[in-house]
Order: C-alpha cells, then structure tokens, then sequence
C-alpha cells in the first residue's frame, strides 16, 4: 500500500519543545511496516532527517504563511500531489485533512489545546482548526490521539466519533534512565554549578506558564536561601518574548540556566540529574516530561490538570493551577522534606509506564 503523510510536523520536532513525538511516531511506524511505501509530503525541505528505507519525501512549497495561502496547500496543492503518487491512504500528522480528497485518511490529534484558546501556535492556524476540527473528525475513517485526555475532549465536540477514537503511543525514549550517584553529580557540575536544581521542559511560551514558575521559584529563594537552581530546557518563542526578556532582568537569574537547545543525549541527563521537574503546561494532550521523569526516577510537581495526572497518577505531587502560592509551597515542601521525596520515588518505582503503540496509525 502506497501512504502518504503530511509530515511537515517533523519538521518542528526538538527534544524539548515537542519531545520528537511525531518523529518517533512516524519513523517507528515505517520501520514497523516495511511491506508498505510512504510518501512524506513537506511544505519546506526538511533538514537532517533520518528515514527509513521505505520512505519518499515530497517537498510542496508553502508560499506564505497567511490562511489563504494555506487553504489553497491542503486543499489544492497537497491533493493534486497525492493523487499523482497512487497514494491509497493518507495521514494527516498536523491536525488538518483536505477535505475536497475522496482517499481515505486517518487523524492525528496531538492535543486539543486549540479549542481552550491556549495553542502554541499563530492565531490563523488556531482560528483554522476551531473552525474546522469537528469536519475533519467526521472525514476521518479513524481519529488518533495521544491519551485518555485528548480522547475525551475530542467526545466533547464529536461524540458521534467515540468508536473511530484510537489511542497511540511513542514510548518514552530508551535514553532517559536513572544515574548512579556519581553521574547524577557529574551533570550537577557541568550544568547547575555542582548544586541540586529543578528543571522544566518546554519553549517559553505563555501555554507553559514559565512566569508563575519564575515567580514560584523566587519565592522558593527568598523563603530557603538555598542556592537551588532552576533549569529551563526550551526554546524562545515569539508569543514568550516578554518572558525571554524578563529573565534578564529577573532578581534570581544568576540562579536560572536557560538551555535554548539540547540533543536527546543531553536532555536525557538534565532530566535524570534533577533534584525534581516541575510541569506546569495544563493543556498538553501528553505530559511527556512527567514520563521522561518518571523513568528516571526524578519527583515531578505539576500543576494539576487531565494529561499531568493520566501520566503520573499517585507518583505525582499536584498543585492548584490557580494558585501561585501552592506551587511554591509544593516546591520548598519537596526541598525540605525527604521523607516525601523518598514516598514520592517509591510511588514512581511502582508505576507503570506505556510503550510504544503505533499500529492503528495505518489499520
């Protein structure tokens, strides 16, 4: 069978950003099917990827960014391409489908974020979704998502789609492990100065609530006098400006790592080096990082919401979402008290976490 694929997603996969989710996704599954042809269909040409053998990758350039210019790519351009390569089945792995195509297609939902108005992306592209989610959901012979979470919002909108709803997985990457002792202080030294640290993963965007998490931490500081540091693994981002801007100004920010870019390799160690990673995104359709954590075995504080708790269950500490108070109470509480941290860390030794699941993507 001859599948193409709109993985133009691939193209903006980073390790902390995104957690390479679509990436991981997608080559697994060609690797899985190697009796099937994929045709990757780009509107940019991609940089640096590794794909399996099976795979064609087909560049239709997107000539602007405004809605129009879009419109006229998926519902024109991208079609006129699919049916001049035989394509049999079609994915759509950035949340749209072209609607004006009779080949058959399945939907992937990363999140539902769009539709609560917190999306990490431009508002024409937002605008486009809300608009039209609910007709590419009814197009879709089967609706793919991440989690339970996601599964639900999409009933919400949609019930008529509960029994086309598949929940995939990536799995959590193998590099993300627990360290021994001495390695846990090797990374301590080569990123915090040799002293313990709290790392959040994600971009500095608003829909990740880093300003609180700054205003958490600085109380933190003020209330311990630790030299705890904070480390924020993520990229800066137009609509987090402000808050890229503010950390040069920030009272602690001698005591604040911001790392823009890191390779898995380099993630994996930050992640497992943490005294703790606090999660602050409420609207992600899967708490990558609390799974990173968890298997390395690094307490997470995450503010409370669907996808934090369908990933940490009891293993997590939970704090209100509207309460700034609560997440620097949840934070010092973890810094002082062991006898919580050690509960925490046995809770997270008994709790189970997903593979890989990539089969119903194609089926």
């Amino acid at each position: 069978m001859r599948i193409g694929v709109n993985a133009s997603p691939m193209s903006l996969d980073t390790t902390a950003d995104t957690g390479n989710i679509v990436t991981t996704l997608l080559t697994g599954l060609c690797r899985l099917h190697p009796e099937h042809t994929f045709i990757f269909f780009f509107d940019k040409k991609p940089v640096s990827l590794e794909l399996p053998e099976n795979v064609s990758v087909v560049v239709l350039p997107l000539k602007g960014s405004k809605a129009w210019q879009r419109y006229l790519w998926l519902e024109w351009k991208l079609p006129r391409a699919m049916k001049a390569q035989g394509i049999e089945l079609f994915l759509g792995m950035d949340g749209f489908l072209p609607l004006r195509s009779t080949i058959p297609a399945n939907l992937y939902i990363p999140d539902m974020g769009f539709m609560h108005g917190v999306a990490g992306m431009r508002p024409s592209i937002q605008r486009s979704l809300k608009k039209n989610m609910v007709k590419y959901i009814r197009k879709a012979q089967r609706i793919l998502v991440l989690s339970q979470t996601v599964q639900e919002d999409v009933i919400t909108y949609a019930p008529e789609a509960a029994s086309r709803i598949q929940k995939i997985s990536p799995g959590i990457h193998k590099s993300y492990k627990p360290l021994e002792w001495d390695e846990r202080e090797d990374v301590k030294r080569e990123f915090a100065g040799g002293v313990e640290y709290f790392i959040a993963v994600g971009s500095l965007h608003p829909r990740n609530n880093v300003l609180p998490l700054l205003k958490a931490f600085s109380a933190l500081k003020r209330r311990l006098h630790s030299n705890m540091k904070l480390v924020l693994a993520g990229a800066a981002t137009p609509a987090g400006a402000d808050i890229s801007a503010s950390l040069a100004s920030y009272k602690y920010r001698n005591d604040v790592v911001w790392l823009e870019e890191t390779d898995q390799e380099t993630m994996s160690k930050l992640v497992a080096g943490a005294y703790a990673l606090i999660y602050t995104s409420r609207f992600e359709g899967m708490a990558m990082p609390v799974y990173a954590a968890l298997q390395c075995q690094v307490p997470v504080i995450a503010l409370d919401g669907l996808a934090a708790r369908e990933a940490g269950g009891d293993a997590v500490l939970y704090t209100d979402p509207d309460s700034l108070g609560d997440l620097a109470d949840k934070m010092c509480l973890l810094y002082k008290d062991e006898q919580l941290r050690s509960r925490q860390l046995s809770r997270i030794a008994a709790r189970a976490l997903p593979g890989i699941e990539t089969g119903p993507l194609i089926s």
